[in-house]
């Protein structure tokens, strides 16, 4: 009986270590790749003519959102990446907006400098998380009829793949991660000037030329009726859906529950020679 007994407490074990290695690794919440070369926004929208405008610089590649015991971790991963005049982050062009739809209802409008769009109806945003170089980030959160604004307790930075930005978010700023979120990522040029930071058409060397809203680039579909020149061109965008990432979490659970049956029958076999 004493030996059925330590096999069970070892097999219980276990089972919490199990458990408590799974909350403990990195979460994969969302993936995504974006279409490469597509930093044309709804089709004709052009970089600006001065040289420190190199050709990627707002090309989104993949977006994807980790979590840990801590930290909620949000990667933009571009073209290419530049830091001509020093910004402490290790990126200087890129001003990138998030927008996250937690739940039922939220703001269906984004605004980007003087220019205004518009979310799908049943997505409104209840985060938006603003990205920008020289100590310009900061996260709104529009949760239980409060407007609460974040800037301390996120840091971003430039991973070694000198493509990767990467931002850091304190978990208490947030509400609990979830696989039924929606985000929307929208991709321009900093100017330090501009309305909301955000650089607008004009006709000198360091504005943007060609026609429509600043955006070069969202994570959007390639093909279909959600592609990005339409949302663009529309003014009306639609989220990417959340998938969650647990098979390896499956895995250590399902060896754990096999676990415990063995013990099981273990203990009916034991019982059953008495």
């Amino acid at each position: 009986m004493k030996r059925i007994l330590g096999i069970s407490l070892l097999a219980l074990f276990i089972l919490a270590s199990l458990v408590q290695a799974i909350h403990a690794e990195p979460r994969i919440i969302f993936q995504m790749n974006d279409s490469k070369g597509d930093d044309y926004g709804a089709g004709k929208l052009l970089y600006p003519t001065h040289d420190v405008f190199v050709r990627g610089l707002f090309d989104l590649q993949k977006f994807e959102v980790v979590e840990d015991l801590d930290h909620l971790y949000f990667y933009f991963t571009l073209a290419t990446l530049t830091n001509p005049f020093g910004a402490p982050e290790g990126y200087f062009h890129q001003r990138i907006d998030l927008y996250i739809h937690l739940e039922q209802g939220g703001n269906n409008e984004i605004e980007l400098g003087d220019y205004l769009l518009k979310t799908s109806p049943e997505y409104g945003w209840q985060v938006h998380l603003a990205v920008a170089p020289f100590n310009e980030t900061f996260i709104l959160v529009e949760t239980e009829g409060e407007s609460r604004v974040y800037s301390e307790g996120i840091t971003s930075w430039v991973l070694e793949d000198d493509r990767t930005i990467l931002v850091q978010v304190d978990k208490n700023l947030l509400p609990k991660p979830e696989a039924s979120w929606s985000y929307y990522v929208l991709v321009g040029s900093f100017d330090g000037l501009a309305s909301d930071f955000w650089r607008d058409l004009g006709a000198d060397s360091w504005q943007l030329r060609g026609e429509g809203v600043p955006v070069f680039d969202i994570l959007a579909p390639r093909w279909g009726s959600k592609n990005q020149k339409r949302q663009l061109t529309q003014g009306l965008l639609y989220p990417v859906r959340a998938k969650e990432h647990r098979l390896k979490r499956y895995v250590l659970l399902l060896l754990g529950f096999v676990m415990l049956i063995f013990v099981f029958i273990l203990w009916r076999w034991h019982y059953g020679r008495a």
